[in-house]
């Protein structure tokens, strides 16, 4: 029954690179409940689409002309029901508001031209982002990542992601990582890969994405990451994580134990 549910829907998969079978064995990462998977899975898309948008409107105010100097980079942080895209500007030794644009419901609005301090906070999140690009390991998927921050609900931590990004409309399921830095930003106290190696699926072709499915096997932890979650949030597509002997399905913030359904 096992081969059968996966015949039964349309199946995109990507062979892994051949230095995959040279990766060293793979190390366990911090096991979250699925709730708390859930959860970040979808905060990790609502923040990275948020940065996406924002880039965009910002670049766009600019016209033809260059970005202005000194530019640093951004912070997302939480606005009432919104998201606020702050972009960074270094003045001298320090770190102030540029610009900022409030994105809602994944559309950003006006660019705000601002020249403000940052918080306490805010600055202890940027670090936090700084200090994860600095202590990025082994497995590079990409020449460039995309970077998410977010509090962590259960502590004082910050949990900063290291996604790589689509290559050639091909989606990344393996690559990303996890870090949990300290709450002033400036000590990484554990860095997780989500994946052993590269992988990426050739999605499905327009007009079959209905009913398809993504098929991956997990070997770093024992169920489906907030990876998982982004990229079916993302992709519109549902993955089905194989982890040791169990099987989940991810269809967008929804994940399910469907081993005793697989084994029937």
């Amino acid at each position: 029954m096992r081969t059968a549910i996966v015949a039964a829907a349309l199946l995109a998969v990507a062979a892994p690179p051949a230095a995959a079978q040279r990766a060293p064995d793979p190390t366990p990462i911090e096991e979250w409940s699925l709730e708390k998977v859930s959860k970040m899975g979808q905060e990790i898309y609502r923040h990275d689409v948020a940065a996406w948008v924002a880039t965009d409107a910002l670049l766009a105010s600019f016209g033809a002309g260059p970005p202005p100097a000194g530019m640093a980079g951004w912070i997302v942080v939480e606005d009432g029901d919104a998201l606020k895209v702050r972009f960074l500007r270094q003045e001298a030794d320090a770190l102030k508001a540029a610009f900022d644009i409030i994105v809602r419901d994944g559309r950003a609005g006006p660019v705000e031209a601002v020249n403000a301090p940052l918080s306490a906070g805010e600055s202890a999140r940027f670090l936090a982002r700084q200090t994860a690009i600095a202590n990025i390991g082994r497995l590079r998927c990409s020449r460039q990542m995309n970077t998410v921050v977010l509090a962590d609900p259960d502590s004082d931590d910050w949990l900063v992601w290291l996604l790589t990004p689509m290559e050639n409309d091909q989606i990344p399921i393996g690559g990303h990582y996890r870090f949990r830095i300290s709450a002033d930003g400036r000590t990484m106290l554990r860095r997780d890969q989500l994946s052993n190696t590269c992988f990426f699926a050739e999605p499905p072709p327009e007009g079959q994405r209905e009913g398809a499915m993504l098929f991956y096997t997990q070997i770093v932890s024992k169920g489906p990451v907030e990876t998982h979650v982004f990229l079916s949030i993302q992709n519109q597509l549902t993955l089905v994580i194989v982890a040791g002997d169990r099987f989940y399905s991810v269809g967008g913030a929804r994940i399910a134990d469907i081993t005793d359904m697989v084994d029937q």
